[in-house]
């Protein structure tokens, strides 16, 4: 469900994240997906790229892409912090935190437990599985991480 700050997903999902500020910065990286392989435990590992235009988070796989808003402008050098998203699916919540020898940020995801439909804990550590369904990195054009060859 979307409230006006959210953000969409392929294929007609859409996610949505409580907004915040404005302003400007372009960064790039990369992304992960972990999807749950049917009668196990296992997760296939998808990767993917990144992209990050002012709040404007999205994150392109093959076949599917997500796009979020971040609840404001990434700052270096910020205390990691916690925000949802929502999606027909249920909650997500995001983790952000920044790595100040590579002048990178870091992000994952992790579904909230309660089911589909958005019955999720509010974000809340307990209330999730630990088990990323996404992770993500994104810097600027001055990072070391900018001189890695990209997918």
């Amino acid at each position: 469900m979307s409230n006006g700050k959210g953000a969409g997903v392929s294929g007609g999902e859409t996610m949505a994240a409580s907004g915040g500020g404005g302003g400007g910065a372009t960064y790039r990286g990369f992304a992960t997906m972990y999807l749950r392989m049917p009668m196990s435990s296992s997760t296939l590992p998808v990767q993917g790229q990144c992209t990050v235009d002012d709040r404007r988070v999205t994150l392109k796989f093959p076949f599917t892409g997500i796009e979020f808003d971040l609840p404001g402008q990434p700052r270096e050098n910020r205390n990691e912090y916690d925000f949802t998203i929502r999606s027909t699916k249920g909650d997500m919540t995001m983790t952000i935190g920044y790595v100040s020898e590579l002048r990178a940020f870091t992000g994952t995801g992790r579904m909230d437990v309660g089911g589909a439909g958005g019955g999720g804990g509010g974000g809340d550590r307990d209330d999730h599985d630990d088990t990323p369904v996404l992770t993500f990195c994104f810097y600027a054009a001055d990072s070391p991480l900018n001189r890695l060859p990209t997918l």
